[in-house]
């Protein structure tokens, strides 16, 4: 979907009880909700196979008011813009192939798709939390974690090792080959990196974005 041309238009309604959208081969259908007339439901056409899907939606969603305007801006998010409501709730951003979007996709194994908030003035920043071994990391980590799942996510690091019995790839560590690792540290696509027992470990600055597309700071 990502070769494909995002095919532009702007809904605009003054009394907009649904939105629909091109981008590739799926038309995409922001509605009220069957349950909730001032919540946000999506709905997938899927042009290839002629299907409705219900996605999964994450994120905090935005209430639908009676007048909006939907902007396609790249063929992995929509521009949300809600009409009579107060400024730091106008702007929304719907994800549908980002790189988060893509995997909470492949974890989720259904179509996904996530509301993000637009910022107005200073954004959601990142916490980094760093030191040498056995200081307590893990643990602080851990309990912010418990305490504020709301507020806090983990990035998932990288690495070249083969993974271990019940690793998952996208949820312990993004398996990756060691060219292609060593070529993204080499274009400054890491934060920082390490070599430990001859392999490479590190994170890189789209798996931190991917947490704070959650809304959350670390």
């Amino acid at each position: 979907m990502g070769e494909e041309a995002v095919h532009f238009s702007v809904v605009d309604a003054k009394d907009c009880k649904q939105s629909a959208f091109e981008v590739g081969d799926k038309t995409y259908v922001i509605c009220r909700s069957d349950d909730d007339l001032k919540t946000s439901a999506v709905k997938i056409h899927d042009k290839l196979t002629q299907t409705w899907l219900s996605p999964t939606i994450l994120g905090e969603q935005p209430l639908l008011t009676k007048s909006q305007s939907v902007i396609p801006v790249s063929d992995e998010k929509i521009l949300v813009i809600e009409k009579g409501v107060p400024l730091n709730e106008s702007i929304w951003f719907l994800e549908i192939d980002t790189p988060f979007v893509k995997q909470q996709r492949k974890i989720k194994e259904t179509e996904v798709v996530s509301w993000s908030k637009g910022v107005i003035g200073v954004g959601q920043k990142p916490v980094v939390i760093s030191g040498p071994s056995g200081v307590g990391k893990g643990t602080l980590i851990a309990k912010l974690m418990k305490d504020y799942p709301s507020k806090f996510g983990f990035s998932v690091s990288h690495t070249t090792r083969s993974p271990r019995e019940k690793e998952i790839d996208g949820v312990h560590y993004h398996f990756t080959e060691r060219i292609k690792i060593e070529k993204d540290i080499s274009e400054g696509k890491f934060l920082e990196f390490a070599h430990v027992h001859g392999n490479v470990y590190g994170t890189s600055i789209e798996a931190v974005e991917s947490v704070t597309d959650e809304g959350k700071g670390y």
